[in-house]
């Protein structure tokens, strides 16, 4: 699939950028990751092309070298994820503030404390540095599509008296 950057010109007129391309799948046995889009501090400077080049590498890998694993320590993320019928991502939580946006397939999420919802495309839900496990349970043996926007958060969530870090199940 084709990735499209723009960009300005010497005269400050929108152009579309030579750096777009296409975007790289990362498969795994429970289905694949496409990074969109990253930047690695807010705000970002637009001046430059600079975000572009770091993209150019941020979309070979299909997690973050940081300790948000999902977006880069100051910075956000845009991604696709792909989950193969019946298979489930293992609980996790990150340090970061996602919004979901199921684009195809039904998907249950469910959270630490035992709660679940059932999200279906065209829903979306916010995840604010929550634990939580996405288990595809779309009919007939249907993959589940969805694009998450995750914005780096604070080191740790306190709640309850507890501070809350990165877990992975």
């Amino acid at each position: 699939m084709s990735h499209h950057f723009t960009t300005h010109d010497a005269a400050g007129k929108a152009i579309f950028s030579h750096a777009s391309g296409t975007r790289e799948s990362h498969q795994g046995p429970s289905g694949s990751i496409q990074v969109v889009a990253s930047t690695h501090n807010t705000p970002l400077d637009l001046s430059s092309e600079a975000d572009i080049e770091q993209y150019k590498i941020d979309r070979t890998q299909s997690l973050f070298l940081s300790s948000r694993v999902i977006a880069p320590d100051k910075g956000t993320s845009a991604r696709v994820t792909v989950l193969n019928p019946g298979e489930e991502w293992p609980m996790h939580r990150t340090m970061t503030f996602d919004v979901v946006y199921m684009l195809e397939g039904v998907v249950e999420l469910h959270l630490d404390s035992g709660e679940k919802r059932v999200v279906r495309a065209g829903d979306s839900v916010t995840q604010r540095g929550t634990k939580h496990k996405w288990v595809n349970v779309t009919p007939d043996g249907g993959v589940a599509k969805w694009i998450v926007f995750a914005q780096a958060a604070g080191d740790v969530v306190r709640s309850g008296g507890k501070s809350l870090s990165n877990e992975w199940d």
